[in-house]
């Protein structure tokens, strides 16, 4: 009986370590799941407590500061949540905000705020990371569906300050980027004309206008399928269908074109009666329909997938057993991001890949030298394939705006160290390396420098490999003679490439202690 006893409390401790607590803090609530992985399906679970607390964040985006109200409230909300984890033995939120917080000037008061009161680290995450948990929430309801997507998937998340909008390659991340606009944004943009008919009309046409700009932005090549998420997307499907949406629902153009037309000559009054809602949440409806029909239009698309997920879901999917956790896609999808960058800016993908390529053959060849490990083999491939992206601004410092727009893209699967050291590798693949006023470079901690310094001391010499861009050479073995580093190349006529790499080693014999000497295919 006794042993019986001990497995019963071991079975329950166990139980207990199982279960998670995430919470995400939008632009009208705080919410939260309270999920349990199932035993059967390795990266499935069951939700045991949904959560939501009402609290208005819309000032973090309409003036740019949280009062103090908004604040108390916030820190109320998790608190609630917290007490509701505690009883189920969970000592450890998993908490994130979004646009609003990301928009308000003060919102570090408050995240140090909930950390001080309630040991809570709430993370106010970028749009990347955004996009990446949406996907990965879709990811585990394909899997549970046994569906795929092939081809190329546009997900849409619309939210009461932002969308975020997602390119997918056969279910795989390859573009993000985040749009000013959302369901409250609108409300509260056009809130003189509310009771007018020229409020609708007027959130018709900045609906179109943002619909436009969204699909300006994507990488080129059709859309198979229109995929959109979002609480009010999903209420707007439930009022045009009259029921419930399964797990990923369909629901025509048509039919929300017909809703919309019936909706729109109605008062706010009459409309909020038509919707079952409050005049507000029936408005957010309109501004949500409206985004859709002319996404759908100028995609030519005749039906949305709704697919019935949540961005706890993808904070669910962090802590799933065999995930990565937080800022994490899988090599694949982040070089893929890599790849849409050099395309969309102009970039030559066969000389980009090429000197990826070579980096990572001096890289694996020279591993006692730098002990680094995987990860860094994918930062110096990733910074590899867009070091050369700055040209499409100016040819002269194409190494300085190759910096700032890998600083400024929305990149799905790097935190925001490793995104800050990509750029400055791919900064310092040509002319000076890291210098004292630096700021950028002096600003990354002391082993990010370290790393950023070899990585780019062995870009530098794949970059002067190929200095006429005809991945001539593709193949290097590297040995180690004495202080010297010999590149042993594919070719033998190499008077080209011996100046071009003399004229890059200096970082690399700075870093390593080596001289670096290219030797022909018959030394080999």
């Amino acid at each position: 009986m006794k042993e019986a006893g001990v497995s019963s409390a071991s079975r329950r401790a166990a139980k207990v370590n199982r279960l998670m607590a995430v919470v995400d803090c939008g632009s009208s609530s705080v919410r939260a799941f309270i999920a349990e992985p199932s035993s059967k399906i390795g990266d499935d679970y069951r939700v045991l407590e949904d959560l939501s607390v009402p609290v208005d964040l819309t000032e973090g985006f309409l003036v740019g500061k949280l009062s103090r109200a908004a604040m108390d409230g916030v820190a109320r909300a998790i608190e609630g949540i917290q007490q509701a984890a505690r009883s189920y033995g969970i000592t450890t939120l998993r908490a994130v905000a979004t646009s609003a917080l990301r928009e308000a000037t003060n919102s570090d008061v408050l995240v140090e705020h909930i950390r001080n009161r309630l040991g809570v680290s709430l993370e106010v995450i970028d749009n990347a990371e955004e996009a990446r948990l949406y996907v990965q929430a879709l990811g585990v309801m394909l899997r549970r569906l046994d569906r795929d997507l092939p081809g190329r998937t546009l997900l849409v998340d619309i939210g009461g300050g932002s969308t975020c909008v997602t390119v997918l390659e056969d279910g795989k991340l390859v573009f993000s980027v985040d749009e000013h606009f959302g369901t409250l944004r609108l409300h509260e943009q056009f809130k003189e004309l509310r009771d007018s008919i020229d409020y609708n009309i007027t959130v018709d046409r900045y609906s179109l206008g943002a619909a436009r700009m969204m699909l300006s932005r994507l990488p080129e090549g059709s859309i198979d399928r229109l995929v959109v998420t979002g609480g009010d997307v999903r209420r707007l499907y439930a009022l045009v269908t009259g029921k419930m949406p399964e797990a990923i629902a369909e629901i025509s153009i048509a039919a929300i074109a017909a809703w919309h037309h019936r909706m729109q000559p109605l008062t706010p009054a009459a409309r909020a009666e038509a919707c079952a809602c409050e005049v507000r949440d029936a408005a957010l409806l309109m501004s949500a329909a409206s985004l859709l029909l002319h996404l759908g239009h100028d995609l030519g698309s005749e039906n949305i997938f709704v697919p019935q997920l949540t961005l706890r879901d993808g904070l669910v999917a962090d802590q799933l057993p065999g995930a990565h956790g937080p800022h994490h896609l899988d090599d694949a999808q982040l070089l893929a991001e890599a790849r849409q960058l050099v395309k969309r800016y102009g970039g030559h993908l066969d000389y980009a890949e090429n000197t990826a390529e070579l980096a990572v053959q001096i890289f694996d060849q020279t591993s006692e030298l730098h002990g680094l490990g995987a990860r860094e083999r994918t930062l110096l491939r990733f910074s590899a394939l867009v070091h050369d992206i700055g040209s499409y601004i100016n040819v002269r410092n194409r190494h300085k705006h190759t910096m700032y727009i890998v600083q400024a893209a929305d990149l799905a699967g790097l935190t925001r160290q490793e995104k800050d050291m990509v750029a400055n590798i791919a900064r310092y693949h040509r002319k000076s390396p890291p210098e004292p006023h630096h700021v950028a470079f002096q600003e990354l901690a002391r082993r990010s420098r370290v790393i950023v310094s070899c990585l780019a001391s062995i870009l530098r010499m794949a970059y002067a490999l190929d200095v006429e861009r005809t991945q001539r050479i593709r193949k290097i073995h590297c040995t180690v003679s004495g202080n010297r580093l010999l590149l042993h190349v594919d070719r033998r006529q190499i008077a080209l490439e011996s100046w071009s790499v003399a004229g890059k080693a200096g970082m690399f014999e700075e870093v390593f202690g080596l001289t670096v000497e290219v030797l022909p295919r018959e030394e080999l």
